[in-house]
């Protein structure tokens, strides 16, 4: 009965949640002062995971508030986790918001329990996302770091050559870029393959960090993809892929991949 009237709660449209949280009263308004307006959010996705782990599914629910009633930019975001068995509710709020932003869920950290990693796209030409990681392991909400990208550098070369360095690990990739050719002659950066003027790449956050099972062991690391981009935004040049486990209450990097991108 408890978490079917909690779902009741939920609904389509939730209303106040930037305002108070459960349980606490409303605080009186003096004569003559308007109320405030309500903060609405939108119940963006529900998922039945045990987060707290006790062995039982808990309600979690993404919840966003809308930049504008006709915008499809959400500008700030909540996760509700309801636990049906201790009668409990817990709220996280992100920094940001994003577009169609979406849940997904593992154990991360080796606690029996599985976190919550919330992926909110910025919606720029880099394709980036910010990310967000919770536990309420216990009912006890605690917000948890996430592997900060690896700073990648590199500059063009002669013969159309592109050398990416990797600060974390100091290892070097050298790649051919002469399938593009005409268009960097075009554009001026190479003239009969000697580099004209110097030319360094553009890294970008992660594009993707996502949960992967390594060894199949039931805790998983996070996989991280960074694109890497040439003379312009648009012009993709690599792929950088990391792989993240959770060691001594930190991330550690286990690998990296560097691999071109095909035009």
């Amino acid at each position: 009965m408890w978490a079917s009237n909690w779902l009741g709660v939920v609904g389509s449209v939730i209303w106040g949640l930037g305002l108070m949280t459960a349980g606490q009263a409303v605080p009186p308004q003096e004569p003559g002062q308007l109320a405030p307006a309500p903060v609405v959010y939108e119940e963006i996705q529900i998922k039945r995971q045990d987060v707290t782990g006790d062995g039982r599914p808990d309600i979690v629910t993404l919840l966003g508030k809308r930049f504008a009633a006709d915008s499809p930019y959400y500008e700030r975001l909540k996760v509700m986790v309801q636990d049906p068995a201790a009668k409990k509710t817990s709220f996280f709020t992100t920094t940001y918001g994003g577009y169609q932003p979406q849940m997904s869920f593992c154990d991360f950290i080796g606690s029996k329990a599985k976190q919550i990693l919330v992926q909110a796209p910025t919606g720029g030409s880099a394709g980036t996302s910010d990310y967000y990681l919770f536990s309420d392991k216990d009912n006890n909400p605690v917000v948890l770091p996430i592997p900060q990208s690896l700073t990648i550098t590199g500059a063009y070369q002669d013969n159309y050559k592109v050398q990416l360095t990797i600060k974390e690990t100091n290892e070097t990739t050298t790649l051919d870029v002469s399938d593009r050719k005409n268009i960097y002659e075009e554009a001026g950066v190479y003239k009969n393959g000697k580099l004209v003027q110097p030319t360094e790449v553009m890294p970008n956050t992660f594009s993707v960090l996502e949960p992967i099972d390594e060894n199949g062991d039931g805790i998983c690391e996070l996989k991280g993809i960074q694109r890497v981009s040439g003379v312009a935004n648009a012009d993709t040049i690599a792929y950088v892929e990391s792989v993240w486990k959770w060691e001594n209450n930190s991330w550690k990097l286990q690998s990296t991949k560097v691999k071109k991108a095909e035009m």
